[in-house]
């Protein structure tokens, strides 16, 4: 396999794995709710987990190292904080 080749594949699994993360993340941020069984169990605020996803995809998009961190930080807050009202 060449280097050509071998970029292509790590290329195309970034791209896969880039809209299938957005594509949970914006489910989240919408209907409020996150998609299986496992992770209702382990979410418990899916805006802010949701809304977490997609700033860390819109840093692979852009290079950021800022909206990666505050990703990752909205990530963890989905995960731990409960939402109120």
């Amino acid at each position: 396999m060449s280097f050509g080749a071998l970029t292509l594949l790590v290329l195309g699994v970034i791209v896969v794995v880039a809209v299938s993360v957005g594509s949970l993340g914006v489910h989240a941020f919408t209907h409020h709710h996150v998609p299986g069984r496992p992770l209702r169990r382990i979410v418990r605020n899916p805006r802010l987990w949701g809304l977490g996803l997609l700033l860390q995809v819109a840093s692979l998009l852009t290079y950021s190292w800022t909206l990666l961190v505050l990703g990752l930080v909205l990530t963890v807050c989905g995960h731990v904080l409960r939402p109120t009202g």
